[in-house]
């Protein structure tokens, strides 16, 4: 299984970052999540990650893979378990 890393944002209101955190509790996944403005701040986040434009940035170990679009499309190669049902 591949370590989660999840950027997010708190300000504004991020309804992608929660409904990309609600999925991978859903299905058991534990995930890192840093703050973009409290664990890390914007500027540094914008130099670490230039092509990076939305949040939530989802990396798989060290690869991004995109957003709540992509995590939802990839987000079986996590859990690890068979819910039967996908989440939403």
């Amino acid at each position: 299984m591949s370590n989660v890393t999840m950027y997010t944002r708190k300000e504004p209101y991020c309804y992608y970052c929660d409904e990309a955190k609600k999925m991978l509790d859903y299905y058991g996944v534990k995930f890192k999540n840093i703050i973009i403005g409290e664990d890390i701040s914007r500027y540094k986040f914008l130099m670490d990650f230039p092509n990076v434009k939305t949040v939530p940035a989802v990396f798989f170990d060290e690869t991004y893979i995109g957003g709540l679009k992509e995590l939802k499309e990839r987000v079986w190669e996590l859990s690890g378990n068979n819910k039967g049902m996908l989440y939403g």
